[in-house]
């Protein structure tokens, strides 16, 4: 389905023709992105600025590019509102619970604006105006299920409520929270598995005491029948208990992957710093944390609160024998304290070493063409078994720890129950405790030591879930550049005149300035040429113009704004930036041209592809649009790379286009074939900026700039700048 759009891609609201009507939409198919269009309508009744490209930018979309279900909340939020699904008839939604969204058959989408005792006011996906509907035909096609959407105060700016910032939700510890209710039952099944683990040590007494004194065969039986039911039933609530942990922790696992990830795609690029390998590594160890705090730590809680009733019980049957099992958990817990204070130094070293090797086997695998043309292998070699070893020894450290704190548990335990043995000896030669007490003493103490044993080993472990969550958090703590598009009113860029005045860039931990006092003032429509020696600039230029970096000190205005006005997304939407090292990805051409614009029909991929060229190569083969290009794009040359990277350029509007050195991997021939494809493909209304320093791609420009040194040192007509060069 194609929708309007403008310059920076957006999408416009479908108007429906005049017969279309509720029953006409709910007999068609889907068409388009029905959440989105229902997430704008919601966004609209609560006067909450809304952009398509703001929201997807922060959704796991589907593999048609279009908002699923499990979305809705994250795009909510994106637009500062908040939501919880309900399930009740149509009966059941009265005034005060709209507007909101209802779920007909099929889980399509529909917004209810108003509604009275016989009729519905909804809002159709892509509609610009309310329909009236009767109430019982709405009936007919209600799935029972509805979102009702509130406003979100966390949405409110710091300067607006600058209250709220010390409560603040916490990207882990909230998620966690939205599954208390399901966590309960986790504790609830807990506490019976407690309650019937005295079944075993109260039949072992009574079967000693009363039934083989007595010789009560019958009642032996009995006893029998009721313990093996209490084991079954234990049994029962384990495995149930296993499984329901395992169900929230896949639900808090996908919202935190997603999360952590969003983070990460959305951190300003001047705050990206060290290796991919170890940001990789980073990321993919909430695993740890979660299962840490989410899952063992919660059941152990538990276990540990029933420690003063299984103590009050030995208490009950052997008196001053109670202390023995309260000595025994003070040493444990002691022993615990000491190993993982030790544990922290090898939890750091540990996680340098693994960061380092992720690193090195990212660098060596993504770059194995040049590892084998360098006869490098050796090396590479070499660097993992420094490195393999280093991290064996950290992990062969940890390890030991963790033994240790096992094996000491383990020996407490078995020292535990010789001393309770010998105890329960002499007050069974004076007469104060019976046989069967001892043993079921035993088998309590037993019970009562297990979940100290486990969080002395827990404290070791417990030491590596906190670096890690800790590591996490300064992931989480750094700036994330929707903050400065977080506006009651984001501007869109309607012309795309560019002022540059005394801009200045400096990359992150460098001292030496890439761009120096750069004034530039850039038309709508022109055609500009860079050129300059190999780093004086060009490319940081580029960057700066395109939104991917912000200036570090002058003014960048965008049609008389400030670039930081705009959003971001919308700002890269407009300001196309292609760079001469761009990535493809691992999948068919068509996978690769839909990156950014997922919604494009198959009549835009033609179009784009025949404007750029790209039709030459893929019509010789039989895949065609299918075919698979390898990672990176490792199964096509250079010139084709760069004509499938121009295809994708060109796939939405934009007012900029900017190409970093676009025929650097071509040949003459190519290179010609593809000037004449880009000067076609290029409008008249739409500003194109090349750095190159090919003769013939100056073909395409009228003004050209010089760099130097991150400064301009020339600019003015390309024949008059060129004319100067060659006399000089």
């Amino acid at each position: 389905m194609n929708y309007p759009v403008d310059a920076r891609g957006v999408r416009r609201s479908r108007q429906p023709s005049p017969a279309t009507g509720f029953e006409a939409w709910r007999s068609t198919p889907a068409q388009g992105d029905e959440l989105l269009d229902a997430v704008a309508a919601i966004a609209a009744q609560f006067e909450r600025p809304f952009s398509d490209l703001r929201v997807k930018k922060g959704l796991a979309l589907d593999d048609d590019g279009l908002v699923p279900l499990d979305q809705l909340d994250h795009a909510l939020e994106a637009v500062g509102l908040r939501c919880h699904l309900v399930r009740r008839p149509l009966a059941g939604w009265n005034a005060h619970d709209v507007p909101a969204i209802l779920l007909l058959e099929g889980d399509r989408p529909l917004v209810l604006t108003a509604m009275d005792d016989q009729t519905c006011s909804v809002r159709l996906p892509g509609a610009s105006s309310d329909d009236q509907i009767d109430r019982r035909l709405l009936e007919t096609a209600y799935s029972g299920q509805g979102v009702i959407v509130r406003h979100n105060p966390a949405s409110e700016t710091a300067r607006e409520r600058p209250w709220d910032q010390a409560t603040k939700q916490h990207w882990f510890w909230s998620e966690v929270w939205k599954e208390r209710s399901q966590y309960g039952y986790v504790m609830f099944a807990s506490l019976l598995i407690n309650l019937l683990a005295f079944a075993m040590p109260l039949f072992t007494m009574n079967v000693y005491d009363r039934i083989i004194p007595n010789k009560a065969a019958a009642s032996l039986w009995m006893l029998a029948l009721g313990a093996l039911f209490a084991i079954a039933v234990e049994y029962g609530l384990r495995l149930a208990r296993t499984g329901l942990i395992d169900e929230v922790g896949r639900g808090i696992d996908a919202r935190l992957s997603q999360r952590l990830l969003d983070k990460v795609l959305n951190l300003p690029m001047a705050t990206q710093r060290g290796s991919t390998g170890a940001l990789a590594r980073r990321v993919t160890d909430y695993e740890q944390v979660r299962d840490f705090f989410a899952s063992t730590t919660v059941v152990l809680l538990t276990d540990i609160l029933f420690l003063v009733v299984f103590v009050a019980l030995i208490a009950v049957l052997g008196g001053w024998l109670a202390v023995i099992p309260i000595v025994a958990m003070v040493v444990m817990l002691a022993m615990g304290w000491v190993l993982q204070r030790r544990m922290s130094a090898a939890v750091a070293d540990a996680q340098v070493d693994a960061s380092m090797l992720q690193t090195t086997l990212v660098e060596t695998i993504g770059s194995l063409e040049t590892v084998k043309a360098c006869r490098a292998e050796g090396r590479m070699l070499g660097k993992w078994r420094r490195l393999s070893a280093s991290n064996a020894y950290t992990q062969e450290e940890m390890r030991k720890l963790t033994a240790t704190a096992v094996n000491l548990a383990t020996l407490c335990q078995q020292a535990t129950g010789i001393a309770l043995i010998i105890g329960g000896f002499y007050l069974f030669n004076a007469g104060t405790i019976s046989m069967g007490a001892i043993i079921a003493i035993v088998m309590l103490a037993s019970r009562s030591l297990a979940p100290v044993g486990q969080l002395a080993f827990l404290m070791t472990r417990g030491r590596q879930a906190f670096v890690t969550l800790n590591s996490l958090q300064q992931l989480m703590d750094q700036d994330d550049e929707r903050d400065k598009g977080s506006r009651s009113i984001t501007p869109e860029v309607r012309d795309g005149r560019l002022q540059l005045d005394h801009v200045g860039f400096r990359y992150p931990d460098t001292e030496r300035e890439s761009l120096a006092s750069v004034s530039l003032n850039i038309e709508p429509g022109e055609r500009i040429g860079l050129i300059g020696r190999v780093a004086s600039g060009k490319s940081t230029l580029g960057r700066v113009l395109c939104g991917l970096y912000d200036p570090t000190s002058g003014s960048y205005r965008i049609d008389g704004l400030e670039s930081r006005q705009y959003d971001p997304h919308d700002l890269r939407q407009a300001l196309r930036f292609v760079g001469q090292d761009a990535e493809l990805f691992s999948g068919t051409v068509r996978e690769n041209l839909l990156v950014g614009a997922s919604d494009a029909d198959d009549a835009s991929i033609i179009d784009a592809v025949r404007r750029s060229g790209a039709d030459e190569f893929l019509g010789r083969d039989t895949a065609g649009f299918d075919f698979h290009i390898g990672e990176r794009g490792a199964r096509l040359s250079g010139g084709q790379r760069s004509f499938l990277v121009l295809a994708r350029a060109l796939m939405t509007p934009a007012h900029l286009l900017f190409l970093d050195e676009p025929t650097g991997a071509m040949d003459s021939q190519t290179e010609k074939h593809f000037v004449d494809r880009l000067q076609a493909a290029i409008p008249a209304s739409q500003t194109l900026v090349i750095a190159t320093h090919r003769m013939t791609v100056l073909g395409l420009v009228d003004r050209l700039i010089v760099m130097d040194n991150g400064r301009i040192v020339a600019d003015g007509p390309r024949d008059e700048i060129l004319a100067q060069r060659a006399a000089s």
